[in-house]
């Protein structure tokens, strides 16, 4: 009898210990709002969502990171009402209240908004406002009165080499902010896209589908060219995009916010 009064106490008092140690409480979930960062070797990455943590930046790196991840916003519509938005791409801010990004991300929708995750994370309701099919490029427009708080710098890519390095940034996987380096391995390749010959920017920075309409900068930070993911390593000049933009390239501001970097 004593024997199965302690089996009893035993379970008893197992069972007391496992309902008052505390449970591991749930990881919180993450925000897309942290820029991750590959080097050229880690290209391959990115064809699959990250896993890895972001490896470690140089200073400038570093810098870049932070400017270029508040001009680069997410592309998202929202026809589908309230929690069903659909994440269409990336863009970039050029102008107090527009953004330029790829034309075939944005071609025929209607109620598009844009997320920026930095400084703060705000969604700005946008519009297709001018649109240039034959380089895919195409400008969005804010609809209320709310202005960026950082604009890109556009650089010239006339003035880049084979061989210079350039970072592509935008949303891939929905993660957040990519930046990745690369080189220019061709300043003016030729290739056909829908039965004519386009002449792109060709790196070795594989562009995956959230990345697309996303800025190519080069290492003073300066924006030269949209990826496109249609393409994959190819990018369109950002001087294509200066009629849309501007009525000359002459009009051009200086940027308000984003830095440069030597």
């Amino acid at each position: 009898m004593w024997v199965g009064v302690m089996i009893v106490a035993m379970i008893s008092i197992g069972i007391a210990a496992y309902f008052t140690n505390p449970l591991p409480a749930e990881p919180p979930q993450s925000q897309a709002s942290a820029a991750y960062f590959l080097h050229p070797g880690q290209a391959g990455q990115t064809q699959n969502q990250p896993t890895a943590g972001p490896v470690a930046l140089t200073n400038t790196e570093n810098q870049l990171s932070d400017e270029i991840n508040k001009i680069t916003v997410s592309i998202y519509d929202g026809e589908n009402g309230p929690g069903q938005a659909q994440f269409l791409g990336s863009g970039v801010i050029v102008t107090s209240q527009e953004i330029l990004t790829n034309a075939h991300i944005v071609n025929n929708k209607t109620n598009m908004f844009v997320y920026v995750f930095t400084p703060q994370a705000v969604a700005y309701p946008v519009v297709l406002s001018r649109c240039d099919t034959a380089n895919d490029l195409a400008l969005l427009k804010v609809t209320n009165r709310s202005t960026f708080s950082s604009i890109g710098l556009l650089g010239n890519p006339d003035d880049s080499v084979v061989g210079d390095t350039v970072f592509a940034m935008g949303n891939a996987f929905g993660n957040g902010n990519l930046l990745i380096s690369g080189v220019i391995m061709d300043k003016n390749f030729k290739h056909p896209v829908n039965g004519q010959v386009r002449t792109s920017i060709r790196t070795n920075i594989s562009i995956s589908p959230g990345v697309c309409g996303g800025p190519l900068v080069n290492a003073k930070g300066e924006i030269i060219g949209i990826s496109n993911s249609e393409n994959d390593y190819f990018v369109t000049p950002v001087t294509r995009a200066l009629s849309l933009i501007y009525s000359s390239p002459q009009n051009q501001v200086a940027a308000t916010a984003s830095g440069q970097f030597v």
